[in-house]
């Protein structure tokens, strides 16, 4: 598929919340939450800056020599544990939240074991249920859920008892729960005129009455192009980063109400001129993603104490880096082996646990391979674990959960 198809479809994501907005906020008196707004204060911070171009793209990169070994575990498939696709995914204790966002508009609850506990909520319109589950968080004591169609917040408990629920007074993206009295919002485009204060604005800060507190990442409203994915807004190891569409720069927003460049990405003459994100450019933009000219950073990194992981596309193929913060090496291709247990694509990475990346595969797309070969052929390349792991395997079957254990750098 062309990169400038995939950028249309991701365009038009959230799209179903501006014909909703008029009525959602009818009620609305800006005055109530916009008292006090102003600009949140850059921290001082010396980012890291990694010149992705000087670096020789390899021919193929083995994750042995990053990764120390890999663990996973694969989801139960009873009736009412199954998924259709893994949008987040929080790990508690011993627990694992799953929420899928489309496909059966479900937050579920496993064991570490990948045993089925309960549903978070279902869909419906009745109290306690939700249309459109866009995002969650998992506290000490409560779990939100953000439904984006009726823009409220939902409270259960971690057993999945509903609590009560809470209106909000504008749309968002993504949100952040950083004390008892604030919530961080990420709020690209997101339909929001009736509060001007944020209207221009991707991120902003409130008390636990979303009065609206501080803001940041100015970005005119219907001006650019964009381009919406789980990385511009995304929680790592408690540390909460942000992405502006197709920037290289990674920012850190930090718990005193200030944020901070934390990575810089440096593609050289690679870089994509911001002259072609305006909205007015979109067919030079077209144009541009259809050559080899330029690199394009959709936005897929996750951070360790010890090492980014990030990939990017350049001439239509997913260029996967690594670079370690201590040692400054860096490896980048378009090749990733998993030579330790091929069965598992290195990708659909969903988030991080100490040093661990987080990813996902669906046994119908293992399936979709195996079936290419006899069974002796099929042995000989996985081996003999990843053969006893993948013969009993069904297209309707839940995924495996997969952790990447990366090496001390």
């Amino acid at each position: 598929m062309k990169f400038n198809i995939i950028i249309i479809v991701l365009i038009l994501t959230g799209c179903k919340q501006k014909d909703n907005s008029l009525a959602l906020f009818s009620d609305v008196i800006p005055n109530q939450y916009e008292k006090n707004v102003h600009e949140m204060d850059i921290a001082s911070s010396q980012a890291i800056d990694i010149a992705v171009d000087k670096n020789p793209l390899v021919d193929k990169i083995k994750i042995s020599s990053w990764v120390d070994s890999i663990s996973f575990v694969q989801l139960s498939s009873s009736d009412n544990a199954l998924i259709g696709s893994i949008n987040k995914l929080i790990k508690k204790s011993n627990d694992i939240y799953i929420l899928d966002r489309y496909k059966t508009k479900s937050l579920k609850k496993f064991s570490i074991n990948g045993e089925f506990i309960t549903d978070i909520g279902r869909f419906g319109e009745a109290p306690g249920e939700y249309q459109e589950p866009t995002d969650f968080i998992v506290n000490d004591s409560l779990i939100i859920v953000y439904d984006q169609f009726a823009s409220r917040f939902n409270y259960y408990t971690l057993d999945g008892n509903f609590q009560y629920s809470k209106k909000l007074p504008f749309l968002c993206l993504r949100f952040k729960q950083v004390s008892e009295n604030n919530f961080i919002f990420y709020t690209q485009d997101a339909d929001n005129q009736h509060l001007s204060s944020i209207e221009n604005y991707s991120i902003f800060q409130t008390d636990s009455n979303f009065v609206i507190k501080e803001r940041c990442f100015y970005r005119e409203r219907d001006k650019y192009t964009s381009i919406i994915n789980d990385y511009n807004f995304v929680d790592i190891n408690n540390r909460l980063y942000c992405h502006p569409s197709f920037s290289g720069k990674i920012y850190e927003i930090l718990n005193d109400g200030k944020y901070a460049l934390k990575i810089n990405l440096n593609f050289g003459k690679h870089q994509l001129p911001e002259e072609y994100l305006l909205k007015e450019n979109w067919n030079d933009f077209k144009n541009e993603s259809a050559k080899d000219r330029y690199s394009f950073f959709l936005g897929e990194y996750l951070i360790t104490n010890d090492v980014l992981y990030f990939s990017y596309t350049q001439q239509h193929e997913a260029v996967r880096c690594f670079y370690s913060f201590k040692d400054k090496k860096f490896e980048r291709s378009s090749i990733m082996v998993n030579d330790i247990l091929p069965i598992f694509p290195f990708a659909n990475f969903i988030g991080v646990d100490g040093n661990t990346l987080v990813s996902y595969v669906f046994p119908s797309d293992i399936i979709a391979i195996r079936d290419n070969y006899s069974s002796s052929e099929w042995y000989k390349m996985v081996g003999e674990k990843a053969f006893e792991i993948t013969k009993q395997l069904k297209n309707e079957d839940n995924p495996f959960i997969v952790w990447y254990h990366l090496k001390k750098q």
